[in-house]
C-alpha cells in the first residue's frame, strides 16, 4: 500500500452514519405521528451538546459539556421532526426544557 493513499475512495463511514441518522428520523417521525412509543419501548439518542445547531438550556450544557443521552419514552411533549433534526420537550430534575437537536449532532 502506498503511503498517503486512502484505503478506499468511498466514504463508507460517512454513508453509514448518515443512514443511521435517517433511521433516527424515521423512528422519531413515527413517534410524533402516533403520539408515543408502543408498549414499554424507549428510544435512546446520544448527541454532541456543542454541535452546530444544538439548542439546549445552559444548565444542561454545563452538566454535559460534550455529549448527552436522552430517552424518549413516556414523559415527553411537543416532538417535532424536520428533515434537518428534531425538537422535543423533556423534564430534567422536574424542570421542563425544550431541546433542539440537528440529526448531524447525533453520535
Amino acid at each position: 500500500m502506498t503511503t498517503g493513499v486512502a484505503d478506499s475512495l468511498i466514504p463508507y463511514d460517512e454513508i453509514v452514519q448518515e443512514a443511521l441518522r435517517a433511521v433516527v428520523g424515521r423512528v422519531l417521525n413515527s413517534i410524533a405521528e402516533s403520539g408515543g412509543l408502543p408498549g414499554e419501548h424507549h428510544f435512546y439518542i446520544t448527541f454532541k451538546t456543542q454541535a452546530a445547531g444544538v439548542d439546549i438550556p445552559k444548565r444542561l450544557i454545563e452538566r454535559f459539556p460534550d455529549e448527552m443521552t436522552i430517552v424518549i419514552q413516556h414523559r415527553f411533549w411537543d416532538l417535532k421532526v424536520t428533515d434537518k433534526g428534531f425538537s422535543v420537550g423533556l423534564s430534567f430534575n422536574q424542570v421542563p426544557s425544550t431541546l433542539v437537536i440537528p440529526f448531524a449532532a447525533i453520535t
